[in-house]
């Protein structure tokens, strides 16, 4: 924290001029990929809005290497802390003084923190003048309140961004509510669409250690799989992923499952976390096909993928299993969106469906995508080593995946209009 000087406080500030607030909302959608580095933070509220949201930030899974410590007082309370104690990281301290005082607090303040302090300020003035001031006196960020646990976040990950932290690649995971609902399936071709109708990469990487159908439906025979990936633990870097991964058509590429059962567990955390860091920072877009169903292996990607694709088959078991899922993924991730759910194999003849309608209804979801049941295209694709998108391209299921790419690109309808979107996605979805 640089040294504050008392005169930039001194005038009064009449008619303020008003800090845009629209950026920040923005910024909160497309900074979601953000994890914080390895920090300690000192929090000083004054309001028991802005204490809930601290600690709500705190219990975020992009704070999981961070150590937040939140208490009522103000900067009175932070001068008084840290008087005769080392100062962390970063200090977050909501202020209510008027400028003078504040200027006046802030001098105190730099007087026990050493200039390497960052300190970011949440308060009640909405005024320009005030934020440049600050700026210039040496505070490293100043937000209007009140804030959300997903502002405060975003903007402890912009103050820590060297370009070496996790800002990178968004990650998708896809898993089913029950086993053989599709969800391979969903997450082989959206992959395949999103690289190859958008123009970018994307990375598969098949986390179905036991039964992953990767290497069979892109007709491959890879020399090297995930495990392969996740022995190599701290040792993984691009240059080595780069030699393990099989490149298909365009920008996609995919890391295969094993198909194994003899080695599926005692993998850490760490060395998942290592493998998918690695490949976001080597690719626009990293999908994970996870198995089907809900474990604890499953439960560990919560804290990784930045959106959820839940898929299901219209049925009662399927609409049970989304329930528990949901309801388990909104109390890991209060400050994420929904599990977008996706319902699979949709109008199979002589069956007795569950409609859409009611996964709305008892689910509170959206549902975001319908890929109807076509046995014929289905087949032929898998007896063939293709994915749908590429056997089958024209038919009603390749088109409604080209739709569940581009939601998941970001170029969907609801963000700006069918004429907004990709060339790729326009004529695949036409």
């Amino acid at each position: 924290m640089r040294d504050h000087h008392g005169g930039e406080g001194q005038s009064t500030m009449s008619m303020p001029e008003k800090i845009d607030e629209t950026a920040p909302a923005g910024r909160a959608e497309t900074a979601s990929a953000a994890f914080v580095p390895q920090i300690k933070v000192g929090a000083f509220a004054i309001s028991e809005q802005t204490c809930a949201c601290l600690n709500s930030a705190a219990e975020d899974r992009r704070m999981t290497r961070v150590t937040l410590n939140a208490e009522y007082g103000g900067i009175d309370a932070a001068i008084d802390r840290y008087a005769d104690q080392f100062t962390p990281k970063l200090l977050i301290i909501e202020v209510e003084d008027a400028p003078e005082t504040l200027f006046w607090k802030l001098d105190r303040l730099a007087e026990i923190c050493p200039p390497e302090t960052v300190v970011l300020l949440l308060g009640a003035c909405n005024d320009v003048t005030l934020y440049r001031k600050l700026k210039r006196s040496g505070i490293s960020e100043y937000l209007v309140t009140p804030v959300t646990p997903l502002d405060l976040i975003n903007a402890i990950g912009d103050l820590f961004d060297d370009g070496e932290t996790d800002r990178r690649a968004p990650v998708t995971a896809f898993f089913g509510a029950r086993g053989g609902c599709g969800a391979s399936t969903l997450a082989q071709n959206a992959s395949r669409l999103l690289a190859h109708a958008c123009d970018t990469s994307v990375m598969l990487i098949d986390f179905d250690l036991a039964a992953g159908t990767s290497a069979l439906r892109l007709d491959v025979d890879p020399g090297t799989t995930v495990i392969t990936a996740l022995k190599e633990g701290e040792r993984l870097d691009k240059t080595v992923l780069d030699r393990m991964i099989l490149r298909k058509d365009g920008g996609f590429a995919v890391l295969c499952s094993p198909a194994d059962l003899t080695d599926i567990c005692g993998y850490a955390t760490a060395d998942i976390r290592r493998l998918i860091d690695v490949a976001r920072g080597m690719t626009s877009h990293v999908v994970l096909d996870l198995p089907s169903g809900w474990s604890r292996y499953n439960e560990g990607f919560l804290e990784l993928a930045d959106q959820l694709v839940l898929v299901a088959a219209p049925d009662l078991v399927s609409l049970r299993n989304c329930g528990k899922i949901a309801q388990t993924m909104r109390r890991a991730r209060p400050n994420d969106p929904a599990p977008r759910l996706v319902l699979s194999q949709v109008g199979v003849p002589r069956s007795n469906q569950i409609a859409p309608e009611q996964f709305t209804k008892s689910l509170d979801l959206p549902v975001d995508a319908q890929i109807p049941f076509d046995a014929a295209v289905f087949s032929a694709a898998e007896n063939e080593g293709r994915l749908v998108s590429q056997m089958a391209p024209s038919s009603v299921a390749a088109k409604r995946m080209a739709g569940l790419a581009a939601i998941l690109s970001g170029q969907d309808q609801a963000r700006g209009g069918r004429g907004r979107l990709l060339p790729g996605l326009r004529r695949l979805l036409s």
